[in-house]
């Protein structure tokens, strides 16, 4: 794979590709539709997880069926049986209604396929347009459906909230009260829900735009997973103090998923190609290699993975956490 191929063409399969967002910016009308309309209740209260199973395979204990826990408020580690962690019954649920679930379901049939081949082969050579759509709108997602995502916008909605009643003296109005979903009888977990299909659209089109990297593990640690595992980092552009670096349209952006104990997924912003670039360039006319330049462009160049040592394993895994 060149350096190019990482990026999505603006010809060749854009009809396809079209045809996928459109099919999920559908559903997502629907499901707002109905979320905010007449719903009738149905059995719906079964366990459902927001981190996808068949990635959470990936970094099985041994037995398959299991894998390790660790609790960040009680700092403690035990196995559980993967069918129970990362869910919730009726996470997905609005007003009884199952069908941002139906729709999850739907995104991971048509990508484990496409994970378990990478997996597989340890290698994106070959990857076509098709399975890079379907990787990159699997990502973003799991990047809005998980409950961390849900409490954080929740939160800072609340805070908007709090911060307008004050500036309006406790006293609002019917338009901003409609602005702020003050008025739509659900829960503010139901109001989050009913956003993330627009959301993972938004995002996947600003996914596209970046360029897929395989990283693998050295062998000396292995990657771990969290309940919230699509992080983002910026290396290459510190924040300034005043605006977060954080985005997925800021420059620089790293976008992170574990698919298994020694394979991390990372949509890279093409600027870090840029500089790895310069880089490589100016150690070669030094007369050596740079340590990481050359990896990370022949990565981007030939589909293979670029090996992380055990202190960026270990950074990875912070991030990990930091996000868990």
């Amino acid at each position: 794979m060149s350096a190019a191929e990482g990026r999505v063409s603006v010809t060749g399969e854009h009809r396809r590709r079209d045809l996928i967002l459109s099919q999920v910016s559908q559903k997502r009308r629907e499901v707002e539709h109905r979320t905010l309309h007449n719903l009738s209740v149905s059995n719906t209260d079964y366990n459902q997880h927001y981190v996808s199973q068949f990635v959470l395979r990936g970094f099985h204990t041994g037995n398959e069926g299991q894998i390790w826990v660790f609790d960040k408020l009680k700092c403690k580690s035990f196995t559980d049986a993967i069918k129970n962690v990362a869910s919730e019954h009726g996470f997905y649920n609005i007003a009884g209604s199952a069908e941002i679930d139906e729709v999850i379901q739907k995104t991971e049939d048509a990508t484990a396929p496409i994970v378990e081949e990478i997996r597989t082969r340890k290698s994106l050579k070959g990857l076509d347009e098709h399975k890079r759509i379907w990787l990159s709108g699997f990502t973003a997602l799991q990047l809005v459906r998980t409950k961390g995502y849900s409490e954080r916008a929740q939160d800072m909605m609340r805070q908007i909230t709090n911060v307008v009643t004050h500036l309006s003296s406790g006293k609002l109005s019917n338009k901003i009260r409609k602005q702020l979903g003050l008025n739509i009888p659900a829960s503010g977990h139901e109001k989050t829900l009913a956003t993330i299909l627009g959301l993972a659209r938004s995002a996947v089109e600003e996914l596209l735009k970046k360029m897929l990297v395989l990283c693998q593990s050295d062998g000396s640690s292995v990657f771990w997973i969290g309940d919230s595992p699509v992080p983002l980092q910026n290396s290459i552009n510190p924040r300034d103090g005043l605006r977060s670096n954080l985005g997925l349209g800021v420059p620089g952006i790293e976008v992170y998923l574990p698919i298994s104990k020694d394979l991390v997924l990372a949509h890279m912003c093409p600027s870090i190609a840029v500089v790895a670039a310069a880089l490589d360039e100016e150690a070669r006319g030094m007369g050596f290699i740079h340590a990481r330049a050359r990896p990370y462009l022949q990565a981007l160049h030939n589909g293979t993975p670029m090996v992380l040592d055990r202190q960026e394993i270990h950074d990875q895994n912070m991030l990990q956490l930091a996000y868990a």
